[in-house]
């Protein structure tokens, strides 16, 4: 975790310290921006039209090797321009309170005096539950036989990408501006859109498309992004809980076909980086709200941070009989002692805040040892793989699939070693779909090919499932024949997989301008091969509110963040006077419990199924003594640990 105790000066100091060296920055980097020329990195504008359920794809293969950034503006009607429901890109956000039930279900039903809320807006699309429910329907007095439809958005209503709903890890929320701006990696195919509408006749029994009297459209605009956001940012805070600065993590990524993932980072603390941040807000002269923006240079870059979450890896072993054959005709190692060997190893490189699991498969796929970061665990059971039987490689990966995906660390991959295909239950189409059901954002394979004969016709098909895994995911295959090669591989695969190859930056936060002020952008600009880069980020403020309490100060970044949950915990450290923030991304049970360093269970905050949405909890442990504690959020089985500084 970065310093944060140096920002608990005053502002005046810091704004004193920044004076020099956004000069000696703003110099350099007006040198190379006068030589170089703005990126050109739009690659596509397209329209998808809410009257129509076709498909729009690009007309490019996205490179799996790039970064896209996809931004998707506008708003449209499901129901024509009179008794409006109204969506955009995330969900629907607005009903209209004269729309026939006919065609849409009630938002609220009233029985006598008593009114039932039936679902509330704003409605995400990545919603899975059925309105009404048949809970609602078998317990709400009157509503089954006034009831005509019945609505699924997950399954049938709003906006696709990739057959996916922007769901809270890419869109954080609702945005009253209707624009959703978020990142994902290339797949080599198109990139598909599409808005879906259909709803459940309950007197028809059957489900009615509803395009013809859809109004308006999306714009979708794609860019290939070289300047890359790897984490969400963190905010900084002083002793009195004003935000200060943020931590941003970046990388800026070019192709080079040496690295796993197929690029690298080449952003140092050398480089000719500008930030360009805008604020709102101030009036002109007739009274209207104007943006201040302006240059600035961070405090200070640094590359050689690890990840500030760790990272999560499922690592697949193969025990099957034929692990006890040499290695290839050229090593006569025996195959399971190598991999041994390599993996311990592997799991010695592991940093304090890695977590890893172990999976083996012979006859059948077995956990050996489940998620930790306790590196004996680990390599005990490694050292206790003893080879037998056939190869249920595939069984084996679709249980490291359901494992890993239940992690809350967004940095996930899976590592499977094998040393021929798959001979038992199921078959290679099974783990084909198990993977497709994620098909935005798939966890990275990482296969490793060890010792297939190329002449053996099952070895042959081995390894084609093992390059397919890896295509699939956006991961990589290693063909292996030696001892000394897959300690290379594991080698790099430590580079790769565990060590961060992003930087932090940390940019000053300027004071709050006003009530207006409450989104506010910062864009990060760097000269690369002749073209400035540029990408940005917002983040939202509470300058709106009176009120300047550490709650009325809390942020939440609007950022896609990558598959966990939002939770943020301000100030930290505090006197034990806090706000914990967090986000449910559908209903579930949530528990909220506070441990001492020893971990003491101190007390428990929550315990109760909570809807989706976001939620803030005050918490108050000024009783309790100065020092480090955790406040442990579980959501729907995931689990989130914030570290808790007291100081008095």
């Amino acid at each position: 975790m970065l310093n944060t105790t140096q920002y608990s000066n005053e502002r005046a100091i810091m704004k004193r310290n920044h004076i020099l060296s956004i000069v000696f920055c703003m110099l350099g980097f007006l040198q190379t921006y006068v030589t170089a020329q703005p990126g050109k990195a739009v690659k596509e504008v397209l329209t998808i039209k809410a009257n129509s359920p076709a498909i729009v794809k690009t007309t490019f293969n996205s490179d799996p090797g790039s970064l896209y950034t996809i931004t998707v503006t506008g708003s449209f009607s499901f129901t024509g321009n009179t008794s409006k429901v109204m969506g955009d890109a995330w969900g629907i956000y607005s009903v209209s309170s004269n729309v026939s039930h006919s065609v849409w279900p009630f938002m609220t039903f009233v029985n006598g005096n008593i009114t039932y809320p039936i679902y509330a807006l704003q409605l995400p699309y990545s919603d899975t539950n059925n309105y009404p429910t048949i809970q609602q329907m078998n317990t709400i007095p009157n509503l089954r036989k006034n009831v005509r439809t019945r609505i699924n958005p997950f399954k049938y209503l709003g906006f696709r990408l990739d057959g996916q709903p922007l769901n809270p890890r890419y869109a954080g929320s609702y945005e009253t501006n209707h624009t959703y701006t978020f990142q994902i990696q290339g797949t080599g195919n198109p990139f598909r859109f599409n808005i879906l509408d259909s709803i459940e006749s309950l007197t028809l029994e059957r489900l009615i498309p509803g395009y013809s009297d859809n109004v308006d459209e999306l714009t979708v605009t794609i860019e290939e992004s070289v300047i890359q956001f790897c984490e969400k940012p963190i905010g900084v805070y002083n002793s009195g809980g004003e935000l200060i600065a943020l931590d941003i993590t970046v990388g800026v990524f070019v192709k080079d076909s040496n690295a796993v993932s197929g690029r690298k980072n080449i952003l140092d603390s050398a480089n000719d980086l500008a930030i360009f941040h805008k604020v709102g807000c101030k009036l002109d002269s007739n009274n209207s709200i104007v943006d201040s923006s302006f240059f600035l240079c961070p405090d200070y870059i640094s590359c050689d941070q690890k990840k500030e979450k760790g990272v999560a890896l499922a690592m697949v072993l193969d025990r099957s009989g034929s692990m006890n054959d040499y290695i290839s005709p050229t090593d006569s190692r025996v195959r399971i002692e190598a991999a041994r060997t390599a993996s311990t190893q592997f799991v010695d490189r592991l940093g304090p805040k890695d977590e890893a699991m172990i999976i083996s498969f012979s006859d059948s796929s077995t956990v050996d040892q489940t998620w930790t970061n306790n590196k004996f665990f680990l390599r005990g059971a490694i050292d206790r793989l003893n080879p037998s039987g056939f190869t249920a490689m595939n069984e084996a990966v679709i249980r490291a699939i359901d494992s890993i995906r239940k992690h809350p660390n967004p940095n996930r991959a899976i590592i499977l070693l094998s040393d021929g295909g798959n001979n038992r239950y199921p078959n290679f189409d099974a783990v084909v779909n198990k993977i497709k059901e994620d098909t935005i954002n798939p966890l990275p394979i990482y296969s490793i090919a060890f010792g297939l004969n190329k002449l053996d016709p099952l070895d042959q098909q081995g390894l084609s499932d093992l390059k397919e895994l890896a295509r699939l995911t956006r991961g990589k295959t290693f063909e292996v024949y030696s001892s000394a090669s897959l300690d290379s591989v594991y080698e790099q695969l430590t580079r790769e997989v565990i060590n961060d190859r992003c930087c932090v930056i940390r940019v000053p936060v300027p004071p709050c301008k006003g009530a207006c002020d409450t989104m506010r952008t910062i864009k990060v600009f760097m000269p690369v091969n002749g073209n400035v880069e540029i990408n940005s980020i917002t983040y939202r403020t509470k300058c709106d509110s009176v009120n300047t309490s550490v709650e009325e100060t809390n942020v939440f970044i609007n950022y896609d963040d990558v598959d966990s949950p939002v939770s943020e915990l301000m100030p930290n450290p505090s006197n034990g006077h806090a706000v914990l923030a967090y986000e449910v991304g559908s209903y579930g049970n949530v528990s909220i419990e506070i441990y001492a360093q020893d971990g003491t269970l101190i007390r428990t905050i929550l315990n109760a199924p909570q809807d989706q949405g976001r939620y803030k909890i005050a918490l108050d442990l000024s009783g309790e003594s100065q020092g480090y504690y955790s406040v442990v959020t579980k959501i729907d089985g995931m689990t989130i640990m914030r570290p808790m500084i007291i100081t008095k």
